[in-house]
């Protein structure tokens, strides 16, 4: 099923925009497929023996296809994620997905891709890697959230950090599995994530960690040229800023305190982001969200970098500064948006004939919609109902009033209260009429409890791990089956 992403709730104003063909901030030109020897030029043959090691390392042999992208032989695609735990949200397996599904249909055309994934190990927002949502058992209205509580505030990069053992004791217990070697005691976020993402997609996916110090040498060039043009590189990003202000868009990331934006950190010695100061070391430089990108687009050089919406967006604000420090601009594209559902479900979406916009609402709604001549029956005698209780109390008031002045208080207190009593039975009495089908009430609950669970459109919050749990390799390769790269349209993907 493909359903416009205009439809999708909360889809980025800019991205849709944009995917319509306004490139006023972000340019969409093809990729020139026989551009890609003359782009990776000096690159640090360092990095390509620590990119080597580190994917041996989670099992991941990858020397020969290095070799190859060094020498400029493959178009380069990447994109990236934060290390969640077991694998994170469904999106995440989307962009793996709109990786390795380019990757299959260039090749199978004769063009060699090399595609990367950076894993966002110097990130240090602890919650949102220690929180996986997945369905609650036999009621999937309800989200279960296994999570951990960081003990302290702290700037940790989470990539180095131990997965607590509550976060795996929670999960085992909750599938009732035994314990997988990339939950073994002590493991980091980022080997945990980086062993379960090879187990499912071999050597395709070359992974990249974000605080590889080799990475970071290679970046220092970049890192100096920041540092040495901070003041141009603040007015280009507020005068984009402005100019994205004009167009109706906000930025994706603000100025601190309106005033600066943030552009390096400094990893000290226990892995907390600091401001950087005035020695600091290559290997210990961390980017921020807008210099993320920057330092990817330079030392990689991708031809192509996948993001979702809101990374998107980033290229449009931080494109001024490619030009400014002359770094190459890849071609940016959408990764897939991608939902997946048991076939009972999807059947339910076209026996009930439920539309689209339908799914990101109620199952109270959607059949409501469908008994339009009883719903409205009801409601026409409730009205009626209480238009003539409202009467006989304006005659009980008219008959009491002259002998008891104080029950005009009471009276009209009494009148609230049966007014909402009176509407709450109504809207029970509608429930009940729309319940009746109980085979149809049970399946478009069903539909909108899995696309759509606790009112969060289900690639944005749920784990992809738990339906990788039931339905293991068939869920991977019907993703990458069905994801469309640089799509205007979501795809439902029947399992």
């Amino acid at each position: 099923m493909r359903i416009p992403l205009a439809q999708y709730p909360g889809m980025n104003k800019f991205v849709l925009d944009w995917m319509n063909g306004d490139e006023r901030f972000l340019k969409r030109e093809n990729v020139n497929v026989g551009r890609a020897s003359a782009r990776l030029v000096g690159l640090k043959p360092d990095l390509r023996s620590a990119l080597k090691e580190s994917n041996k390392q989670w099992g991941l042999f990858v020397g020969d296809q290095l070799e190859r992208w060094e020498k400029g032989e493959t178009l380069t695609i990447i994109a990236g994620q934060q290390v969640g735990f077991a694998g994170g949200p469904l999106y995440t397996l989307s962009k793996l997905a709109t990786l390795a599904r380019f990757k299959r249909d260039m090749e199978k055309s004769g063009v060699p891709v090399t595609a990367f994934f950076w894993l966002a190990t110097e990130d240090h927002d602890f919650d949102e890697v220690a929180t996986l949502n997945v369905p609650a058992k036999n009621r999937q209205l309800d989200l279960l959230r296994i999570r951990a509580v960081r003990t302290a505030d702290s700037r940790t990069t989470v990539g180095s950090l131990p997965v607590p053992e509550e976060l795996v004791t929670q999960l085992l217990a909750h599938y009732d599995m035994p314990r997988p070697a990339w939950l073994r005691p002590g493991i980091t976020f980022r080997d945990s994530f980086a062993e379960l993402v090879a187990s499912l997609f071999g050597s395709e996916i070359i992974l990249v960690d974000a605080l590889l110090p080799e990475l970071r040498k290679a970046g220092e060039p970049l890192f100096a040229q920041i540092e040495q043009r901070r003041d141009e590189i603040q007015n280009a990003l507020q005068n984009r800023a402005r100019e994205l202000e004009s167009a109706g868009y906000p930025e994706q990331v603000e100025a601190r305190d309106g005033t600066e934006y943030t552009l390096l950190y400094e990893v000290d010695e226990h892995a907390n982001r600091q401001p950087p100061t005035a020695n600091r070391q290559p290997e210990r430089t961390s980017t921020s969200a807008l210099t993320r990108p920057l330092l990817q687009d330079a030392v990689l050089q991708p031809d192509i970098f996948v993001g979702g919406p809101a990374e998107v967006a980033y290229y449009a604000q931080i494109s001024v500064l490619h030009e400014l420090l002359g770094v190459p601009m890849p071609r940016v594209a959408l990764r897939g948006h991608v939902l997946v559902a048991p076939k009972r479900v999807v059947r339910a979406i076209d026996r009930f004939a439920i539309q689209p916009e339908e799914i990101f609402s109620s199952a109270d709604a959607i059949v409501a919609a469908r008994e339009p001549e009883g719903v409205a029956r009801i409601r026409e005698l409730a009205e009626e109902g209480k238009r003539e209780l409202m009467s006989r109390i304006e005659q009980i008031g008219e008959l009491a009033l002259p002998a008891a002045h104080s029950l005009a208080g009471s009276i009209q207190r009494s009148v609230g209260h049966l007014e909402f009593h009176w509407n709450k039975l109504a809207e029970r009495a509608i429930k009940g009429l729309v319940r009746k089908d109980r085979e149809r009430w049970t399946a478009v609950r069903d539909v909108v409890a899995t696309l759509y669970p606790d009112h969060h459109v289900q690639e944005r919050v749920v784990s992809w791990f738990a339906y990788w749990c039931e339905h293991r390799e068939l869920l991977v390769e019907r993703v990458i089956e069905e994801v469309e790269m640089d799509s205007p349209y979501f795809r439902i993907v029947s399992l």
